[in-house]
């Protein structure tokens, strides 16, 4: 979770501050996750709205926290972005199914099963979280 939250933070210090993600992985079930799956709805910083020279540049200064690959390593995200702005409803639609398709069942036994919705907006939430992460033990750690 704290590596979640760090690119959240940085999402957000490279101007992709407004939209939200969802999440899903093992840890909406009962098992310790080896990395986390989610989808950034985004919406662009106010100068990129309609500017796609200015998005474009913005992604490509950004794809430590943009490309899939990079964002695994980096984060243990399995990560895809989604421009909400893209001007492109058809696209966001067929995201959208493929995501809930794939993010509402388990794999193996296809049981139902839920995926969270968190605002990109939601900083204090945030803090809070890390706090409270920080204030835990660190999973496999050894007592006094």
């Amino acid at each position: 979770m704290r590596k979640w939250l760090d690119h959240r933070a940085a999402l957000r210090a490279a101007g992709l501050a407004r939209g939200f993600q969802w999440l899903d992985g093992s840890f909406v079930e009962t098992k310790e996750p080896k990395d986390l799956d989610t989808v950034i709805f985004t919406y662009r910083p106010l100068d990129a709205v309609g500017n796609d020279v200015i998005w474009n540049a913005l992604v490509l200064a950004n794809l430590a926290l943009l490309e899939r690959g990079q964002v695994m390593q980096a984060f243990r995200l399995d990560a895809l972005l989604i421009d909400l702005d893209s001007g492109n409803p058809e696209f966001m639609i067929d995201v959208a199914r493929y995501y809930v398709g794939l993010f509402s069942h388990r794999r193996g036994d296809d049981l139902w099963k839920g995926m969270l919705k968190v605002r990109l907006e939601d900083v204090a939430d945030d803090a809070a979280a890390l706090a409270i992460l920080e204030a835990a033990p660190a999973v496999g750690a050894v007592g006094p």
